[in-house]
């Protein structure tokens, strides 16, 4: 455990190490550390040369990068504090969907590019560029992460690096330079169009021998993208691109020409579509409660899920999620909001920072696993880059823990995107009428199947609409919307709304999924948000001799169970509410996780 955070629970592992759900202590903002695995701490000149970058990637603030706040080390363990992505890997996208859109694939790879041109500027290179390290948030928004972390292929004589992605002077030379990272990112284009790298073999010296002298298979890409390809993938590092803000540049150009003016805006609207489809699986739509009878439930339930081929249980709201997201495209003028998810507040803390948790890792659990656990470790939650600006960076730990710092201490318990999105008025507005904010963020704080809250922050006090979409699915059965209710939010930048809805009984022996969708107008920058949970219904009553009838009996005479079936208690609707300016929200009402599974 790195002092001053604590671990929630594990997101994945991988490897490079194991990843976990932190909060930082002070502000109780969450965020992501990722310890270092054995092999990699062994390695001493992985470690020297990640000592060197540290100090270079906690000043990188970049929106196209996920932010390093400080890397620790001790003697018994290296981690690294990163910003929390709220989203999904490439891969796992591409392992969901098989590919994705031209538009969507350069719209990805310039957000790709722009990582690496900042980063190569300060002399870091990433040296593992791969669909595990580039991530897609609700809002069609990518982000690159894991810079300088890359272990050995279990393989004699090849160098660090993924064989799939890396160029031929990093198989021959081990040169792990600028170049090579242009070559890994337009390997990642190939794949992202065709649903597999440019080369592949059933062993690593067959796929390094077509790394060297196979030519790509370009016949098989758009037109649009074989120039791009042809020179991305040249195998002298010299005929590739001089840099990766050439590559980008190259890549505006043949996009417009290829897919017109708009390409970039149809590529992140796709991206956030297929992205939103997966909405359950991203890191903060897991509940983060310790109570062992929640987490078990809801593992049994998605291990239950994920076997059903006919109906996979994102599926159920795919069409809500992708009409919502329609909808606040279609309401903010068909413009996508910029900026990543805001971080929604952890639980208050029950016991002392002190007490240890089942999340905490295990000191001695050094050994690099086999295979993936959980949620990749890659798919990392998004945080706010935002830090405070009289902070200064922490003093030597007496108790023998090296710290590389950022600028700042990491982010604060409330964040918003560093710029707010500017509103796009839509329709004709009288005058002297407040003008349409920005919504940052839109969050739910809570759902328990009956009753929550849902908090929106804008960055004015004017008119903000919020509608509210109650879902149920009974079994493996299809979704319906059994009501929903829109209601106007003005005079404050910050609102919270309670939420509350009888969505009918569970029946015993059944399984219902109960759950929520929020959006609002103007679209919110981290789009529509989403919570479910699932309730099992009593067990069914076991038929005594007495409960049989006699054969004298008559359908009329039969004994009835006097079991009833559960149901969420029943609540009055709230009905349309507008927030009143003067009525300060509880602060205890923002500091619940939503839970959403």
């Amino acid at each position: 455990m790195v002092p001053g955070y604590r671990d929630v629970r594990q997101l994945g592992e991988g490897r490079t190490g194991r990843v976990f759900l932190s909060t930082y202590q002070a502000t109780g903002a969450y965020v992501a550390v990722k310890y270092l695995n054995a092999t990699l701490r062994r390695d001493a000149e992985f470690m020297r040369r990640y000592r060197a970058d540290a100090a270079a990637l906690v000043e990188l603030d970049e929106p196209d990068l996920v932010k390093v706040h400080e890397y620790v080390e001790t003697s018994a363990r290296a981690a690294v504090v990163m910003e929390l992505v709220d989203g999904v890997s490439l891969r796992i996208l591409l392992a969901e969907h098989g590919q994705v859109s031209p538009e969507a694939a350069l719209a990805l790879l310039k957000t790709v590019l722009n990582g690496l041109a900042a980063a190569h500027e300060r002399g870091v290179t990433h040296r593992d560029v791969r669909p595990e390290n580039v991530f897609v948030q609700a809002d069609g928004a990518g982000k690159l992460a894991d810079f300088g972390i890359v272990v050995h292929v279990e393989e004699p004589g090849v160098p660090a690096g993924s064989p799939a992605y890396m160029s031929p002077e990093l198989w021959t030379l081990g040169a792990a330079g600028p170049p090579a990272d242009l070559y890994a990112a337009a390997c990642l284009l190939f794949e992202a169009v065709r649903g597999r790298p440019p080369y592949q073999a059933d062993d690593v010296p067959a796929l390094r021998d077509r790394h060297l002298v196979e030519p790509a298979p370009l016949e098989i890409v758009p037109d649009p993208l074989r120039g791009l390809l042809r020179r991305g993938l040249a195998k002298d590092p010299a005929a590739r691109y001089a840099s990766a803000r050439q590559f980008a540049a190259e890549l505006e150009r043949d996009a417009e020409t290829g897919y017109g003016p708009d390409w970039e805006k149809r590529g992140r609207r796709s991206l956030a579509e297929l992205a939103t489809l997966l909405a359950l699986r991203f890191p903060l739509a897991r509940p983060d409660s310790s109570a062992a009878r929640s987490g078990s439930a809801a593992l049994r339930a998605s291990r239950l899920l994920r076997w059903v081929p006919s109906w996979p249980p994102y599926l159920w709201v795919a069409w809500a999620t992708v009409a919502a997201l329609a909808a606040t495209l279609l309401m903010s003028g068909g413009r996508l909001p910029p900026g990543p998810a805001t971080v929604l507040l952890p639980p208050p803390e029950t016991s002392s920072p002190m007490e240890p948790t089942d999340a905490e890792p295990d000191p001695a659990a050094d050994a690099e696993p086999d295979t993936p656990r959980g949620t990749p470790a890659d798919a990392l939650p998004d945080a706010s880059r935002d830090t405070p600006a009289d902070a200064s960076p922490r003093p030597p730990d007496p108790t023998g823990t090296h710290r590389t710092p950022g600028p700042a201490t990491p982010p604060p318990a409330t964040t918003a995107p560093a710029t707010p999105p500017t509103a796009t008025p839509t329709g004709t507005r009288s005058a002297g009428a407040a003008p349409r904010p920005a919504v940052r963020a839109a969050g739910i704080v809570s759902w328990s199947g009956a009753e929550g809250s849902v908090r929106v922050t804008a960055d004015g006090p004017g008119q903000v609409r919020l509608r509210i979409s109650y879902m149920r699915r009974d079994g493996d059965g299809p979704a319906r919307e059994v009501a929903s209710e829109t209601r106007t939010l003005t005079g404050r930048t910050d609102y919270t709304s309670e939420v509350r809805r009888d969505l009918g009984a569970v029946a015993c022996g059944e399984r219902a999924h109960l759950a929520i969708v929020a959006m609002t107008e103007p679209a919110a920058a981290n789009g529509p948000q989403i919570s479910e949970v699932t309730l099992d219904g009593p067990a069914c009553a076991t038929p005594t001799a007495t409960d049989r009838p006699t054969p004298t009996q008559t359908a009329t005479d039969r004994p009835t169970s006097t079991q009833t079936p559960y149901a969420p208690s029943p609540v009055p609707n709230l009905g349309p509410a507008t927030a009143r300016p003067d009525d300060s929200p509880d602060p205890e009402e923002l500091v619940e996780v939503p839970s959403v599974r």
